[in-house]
């Protein structure tokens, strides 16, 4: 059950787009942590002296890499909630995943709602998250009216340079038919494409 409810949490946060999840080492970590919680707890669960004694021994136990997402913190305490959930009541463990992996996609499904009905995202784009997205930067003296209206951007900056337009898109093809635009413009100091 465990191994199914870790496949099913996975498929679920790459439908979000999310695709540091696709690594093998957080692949086989979404699988093997809930795993280990379960036995982890199911050793301890009927003696308080090796339970304190457990607690102590993991409190040394630390993540040695940074995480880089708020959303990838949530996924591990998820998998170990699992691990929990299963050892008092399959109901509970089904419970659990049922309602991650209906938010997971739910939330997803409203984004894509909202780029279709609403030409925009319903979610502001963040470069720290670990999504894949293709970046373009357009330096330019002049403002560029058309440019503040496109979907795409996410951030606009007036400084001594002159004015820097953002784009982020999942999309390679958009920002590049984008960046074929302003390569002709005399207005446009520097184009900067970068491939996810």
């Amino acid at each position: 059950m465990l191994l199914v409810s870790s496949i099913l949490i996975r498929q679920a946060v790459m439908f979000s787009r999310q695709t540091w999840i696709r690594s093998y080492s957080h692949t086989l970590t979404l699988i093997l942590l809930p795993i280990i919680t379960y036995a982890l707890t199911s050793i301890i669960s009927g003696n308080i002296a090796l339970s304190l004694g457990m607690v102590g021994a993991l409190s040394i136990v630390r993540f040695r890499n940074p995480v880089k997402s708020p959303l990838e913190l949530v996924v591990y305490f998820l998998m170990i909630s699992t691990g929990i959930a299963a050892a008092v009541s399959p109901a509970w463990l089904a419970l659990l995943v049922g309602s991650a992996v209906a938010i997971l996609v739910g939330t997803e499904v409203l984004n894509r709602w909202s780029w279709r009905f609403r030409g925009r995202p319903l979610y502001n784009v963040s470069f720290t998250e670990g999504n894949s997205l293709n970046t373009l930067e357009v330096y330019s003296e002049a403002a560029f009216e058309e440019l503040m209206g496109r979907a795409e951007l996410v951030s606009f900056t007036r400084g001594q340079e002159g004015n820097i337009y953002r784009f982020a898109s999942a999309s390679r093809e958009d920002l590049l038919d984008l960046s074929r635009e302003m390569d002709g413009n005399p207005q446009v100091s520097r184009v900067a494409f970068m491939s996810a």
